[in-house]
C-alpha cells in the first residue's frame, strides 16, 4: 500500500485546517464555542512570535489588536434572537436548531444538580426577557438567528473552582453561523455595544443574574520585568535550538522534528512511507491515511504489533512529553502575568486566593495521606506541575487572560489548568 508523503498529505490538505484532523496533541478542548488556544496550541506561530508574547506580556501590554480581558470560570451558553424571540443553543446541533425558552428549560430539567439547572434557567429567563427589547439596528447582529452571543454564566451558589460573590452574565463576543451550525467567523466588539446598549435601556439588570461586558483586565509591567525576559527567550532559543530552527520558522516544525525523531527511535527498520503514517497519525492526529487494520499484512506481523502497542499504551504519555516544554513556558509565564493583574471579577480577589491556597494545601495533604494509590499519583503529578509554573503561591483567582494576537484569540491561564485538575480529584476522585 503506497502512503502519502507528509509533504504530499500537507498540499492535499492546504484546504482544511489541520485542527480538523482529530484528537492532535495540540488540540485540548472543544464544544459549540470552539477551541480557545494557548500560544503553544497554535501550529502557524513562529518562535518569532512566541517571543513578541513574551516580551508585551510581561511589560503589561497584551492589547496587540484589543484591551486583554478575563477569562472566566463559569457555564457556556449562547443566545440570539430569531423572528423577535430570544432562543439558546449549548451545542452544533442547537446553532442550528435553536431552542426557545421553554425547550431550554426542559432540556435541564432533572438534571443531577439543581444548582446546574439553576443557573442556565434563570439565566435563560433573564436574557428572554430582555435581549428581545434591544433596538431593529442593534438586533441587526443577530442575522436573526444565525449569529450568536457567546456568554458565561457566574451564578455564585453554583461555583465551578473559583468562587464569585456575584451573579453576571458576561459576553464574550458574536459567533457568526452558516444557518446549519457552523462556526464561520468571530467578532468580539458587539460583546462590548450590545451589553452597553441593554444598560441604556435598563435591561442589563434582570431577576437573578446583570449582564455586563468582557472584563478588560488591567496589566502592569513585571517588577522583574528584565530577569523575566531573559529567563523566558533563553527558553524559547533552547527549543528552536533544538533542531536548529530560526526565529521565522513555524513551531510546528519542531513538532515534525521531534515526532519523527521519536519514530526513527523506536522503529528505525520501518520503511519511510508507514514512518510517515504514523507521522501523520500521532502528530497531527490523522487517523485515516495509516490503516491499522491491515498493517501486520504490510510491514509483518511482528512490527505491526510493535506499532499498535506503541500507538495504545504510549502514545498519550509521548504526546505529554512533545508538548510539555512548551506548555510548562506559557503556563509559567501566564502565573507571572497575572500576578501583575488587577480588575478581576472577583469581587474580592484576595480573599478567594487565600481560599483556593488553603484548601489545596489542605485537601491535597489528605490525599496524600489516605488517599488510594491512583489518587495519590494523580495529586503529585499536578502538584508537580504546579511547582513548575510558581507553586499553590503564585495561585490567581481567576481561569486567566483572553487577547487577541495576528487574528486569533488565546489566552494565558497560569496555574488554571493545575488546580482544575487538583480539584477535580479532590472533589470526584478522579
Amino acid at each position: 500500500m503506497k502512503l502519502l508523503s507528509f509533504q504530499e498529505f500537507l498540499v492535499e490538505k492546504t484546504n482544511q485546517d489541520l485542527n480538523e484532523l482529530g484528537d492532535s496533541q495540540l488540540v485540548m478542548e472543544g464544544g459549540a464555542a470552539g477551541h480557545m488556544s494557548h500560544p503553544f496550541d497554535e501550529k502557524d506561530l513562529t518562535f518569532g512570535d512566541f517571543k513578541k508574547i513574551i516580551e508585551a506580556g510581561l511589560q503589561g501590554e497584551l492589547n496587540f489588536e484589543e484591551e486583554a480581558t478575563e477569562k472566566t470560570d463559569g457555564q457556556n451558553v449562547f443566545a440570539t434572537v430569531q423572528d423577535g424571540e430570544v432562543k439558546f443553543a449549548r451545542n452544533k446541533g442547537e446553532l442550528k436548531n435553536p431552542m426557545d425558552l421553554a425547550t431550554f428549560s426542559q432540556k435541564f430539567e432533572g438534571h443531577p444538580s439543581k444548582l446546574v439547572q439553576d443557573t442556565f434557567q434563570f439565566a435563560a429567563e433573564d436574557l428572554a426577557n430582555s435581549l428581545n427589547k434591544l433596538s431593529p439596528k442593534d438586533l441587526e447582529v443577530f442575522d436573526n438567528g444565525k449569529n450568536w452571543m457567546n456568554m458565561e454564566l457566574i451564578y455564585s451558589k453554583n461555583p465551578n473552582v473559583i468562587y464569585y460573590d456575584r451573579d453576571v452574565i458576561q459576553f464574550h463576543g458574536i459567533k457568526k453561523t452558516d444557518g446549519e451550525g457552523n462556526i464561520i467567523g468571530d467578532d468580539n466588539k458587539p460583546a462590548r455595544s450590545i451589553a452597553k446598549a441593554m444598560q441604556d435601556l435598563k435591561v442589563n439588570v434582570g431577576k437573578t443574574f446583570t449582564v455586563i461586558p468582557p472584563q478588560i483586565i488591567k496589566l502592569g509591567k513585571d517588577l522583574d520585568f528584565e530577569k523575566n525576559k531573559a529567563k523566558f527567550i533563553k527558553k524559547v532559543e533552547e527549543l528552536k535550538n533544538k533542531y536548529k530552527l530560526t526565529d521565522s520558522d513555524e513551531v510546528s516544525k519542531y513538532h515534525e522534528m521531534w515526532w519523527r525523531e521519536t519514530i526513527e527511535a523506536n522503529f528505525p527498520d520501518l520503511q519511510q512511507d508507514y514512518k510517515e503514517g504514523l507521522l501523520l497519525r500521532w502528530a497531527y492526529g490523522d487517523k485515516k491515511t495509516l490503516n491499522m487494520r491491515s498493517l501486520a499484512k504490510e510491514i509483518g506481523k511482528d512490527e505491526a504489533a510493535a506499532v499498535k502497542k506503541f500507538d495504545k499504551e504510549d502514545i498519550k504519555k509521548k504526546q505529554k512529553e512533545n508538548i510539555r516544554p512548551f506548555e510548562d513556558l506559557f503556563l509559567e509565564l501566564g502565573s507571572i502575568i497575572l500576578k501583575n493583574a488587577s480588575n478581576f471579577v472577583a469581587a474580592n480577589p484576595d480573599k478567594e486566593m487565600q481560599r483556593l491556597h488553603n484548601q489545596i494545601r489542605t485537601e491535597a495533604d489528605k490525599i496524600k495521606k489516605g488517599g488510594e494509590v491512583a489518587q495519590v499519583n494523580k495529586v503529585m503529578s499536578e502538584l508537580d506541575r504546579l511547582d513548575r509554573i510558581g507553586g499553590i503561591e503564585s495561585i490567581i483567582p481567576t481561569e486567566g487572560i483572553v487577547f487577541v494576537y495576528k487574528g486569533k484569540t488565546m489566552k494565558l491561564t497560569g496555574t488554571f489548568a493545575a488546580i482544575n485538575q487538583l480539584m477535580g480529584i479532590i472533589k470526584y476522585g478522579r
